[in-house]
């Protein structure tokens, strides 16, 4: 009986033979994966890249005596290397999508039969958006302008009119995205019922932007609600904008899986040939 034991335990655990199958299928996968799929994840890596370096390079923020230890993106970017990193990263973020946007609305156009001109310009006004927040960095006395020792100017006006294009143009691009998953027939490939792990990541990524978006503005300290409402929490913002940025930049990356798989032309060869 024991001999038996030994041999059904071996029988049903999978043999280096079935580890090196499994290797070698993800390995065509990978492989077969059309190459504009890998930029949307390029997005994310670029954005929090250049935020961790221009946080590690750029001097400590001051606000009402105490240092500020999660300062808002725009503040570890006004001056000092950090000024540099955001001119050049977040242009080149926005650069990335541009190169991604043209296959990836023709592919969706398609599949879906629609146009979809909601998605196209709050994809492309988000990303403009972001490219001036990064072209135009806030004025470099902003600490003097946060003391009330001097007016605030016309280059830190645009740079948060144009974070909240920015912030706003993306939001309302991911609430289209998902109402498409949601509306989708049942046997479409970017329904979510078909592809729900796709659709649950970016749901979430949707939901966890909503929130913190008011307090993001409201407690920034360039901005000046915050000091007519007397509000210091700087840090609070901070760390709501860092997550802000987190869930759009992921949001944008996860269109990898779309393009790799329901928008891929291959892809639906491939099914059919299996079919």
């Amino acid at each position: 009986q024991s001999h038996r034991r030994v041999y059904t335990s071996a029988a049903t655990s999978p043999s280096t033979a079935d580890w090196l199958g499994l290797a070698r299928t993800r390995t065509e996968e990978l492989t077969a994966m059309r190459p504009i799929a890998c930029l949307p994840p390029c997005i994310l890596l670029v954005a929090s890249t250049a935020i961790a370096a221009a946080y590690a390079l750029s001097p400590p923020v001051s606000l009402g005596g105490g240092r500020v230890v999660t300062p808002p993106i725009s503040l570890l970017m006004y001056d000092g290397p950090g000024r540099t990193l955001g001119q050049v990263a977040f242009p080149a973020v926005s650069l990335l999508f541009g190169c991604v946007a043209p296959a990836f609305f023709r592919d969706l156009r398609r599949v879906t039969g629609a146009t979809h001109p909601g998605l196209v310009a709050t994809s492309a006004a988000a990303f403009a958006g972001l490219a001036v927040v990064g072209a135009v960095p806030l004025q470099r006395d902003v600490p003097a302008v946060m003391r009330g020792e001097a007016r605030l100017g016309a280059d830190s006006v645009l740079h948060q009119s144009a974070a909240a294009v920015f912030f706003a143009a993306a939001i309302a691009h991911m609430v289209l995205w998902m109402r498409l998953c949601v509306t989708a027939p049942p046997a479409s490939p970017l329904s979510y019922r078909v592809g729900w792990r796709s659709a649950l990541f970016k749901g979430a990524c949707a939901v966890t932007s909503v929130f913190p978006l008011p307090a993001a503005f409201l407690l920034h300290p360039a901005s000046p609600a915050r000091r007519v409402l007397s509000l210091s929490e700087a840090d609070a913002g901070g760390l709501q904008q860092y997550c802000l940025v987190l869930c759009v930049a992921s949001f944008f990356a996860s269109y990898s899986v779309e393009l790799a798989g329901a928008l891929d032309p291959a892809g639906e060869q491939r099914e059919s040939k299996r079919d």
